[in-house]
């Protein structure tokens, strides 16, 4: 397996998580230890703050905090799923999610595309952000569990 199908398989698994737990499957903890590793990462790199980050994925906020944002990126980044340009590529997550969410992630491209920022973390910031907009709870259900 290449790294470009290793960032977008871990990047699956790190916004599928949202099979119950009575379908007995289960994310392999090797993985999780990695999604982990990536997460404090890029909480180290960018100064955002734990705490903050937990409360957010509580609460359900996003919260506008230059280090949220500069997270946000970092992940993306790290994920295969933002260019050098800051172009978001989250249709990509279709070759390795289940058939099921297609939909859901080709509509998420389709209402918000990239939104433009000043820079990586303000374009990463305000695209999630239009993402929450047109499906909150998807984003929030599924795609952030192991983010925060």
């Amino acid at each position: 397996m290449g790294p470009w199908h290793l960032s977008l398989l871990l990047a699956a698994l790190t916004i599928y998580d949202f099979v119950p737990a009575s379908q007995g499957q289960e994310i392999n903890p090797m993985i999780i230890k990695q999604v982990k590793k990536l997460r404090m990462r890029c909480l180290n790199q960018t100064g955002a703050s734990e705490e903050l980050m937990d409360h957010s994925v509580q609460n359900r906020l996003l919260p506008n905090d230059p280090g949220v944002k500069c997270f946000l990126h970092c992940m993306f980044d790290m994920f295969g799923l933002i260019d050098s340009q800051n172009i978001m590529h989250l249709e990509s997550l279709v070759e390795v999610l289940p058939e099921e969410i297609h939909d859901t992630i080709i509509g998420l491209v389709g209402a918000c595309g990239t939104k433009k920022g000043k820079d990586g973390c303000e374009t990463a910031y305000e695209t999630v952000k239009c993402y929450i907009d047109v499906n909150g709870k998807f984003i929030w259900k599924q795609m952030v569990s192991l983010l925060g």
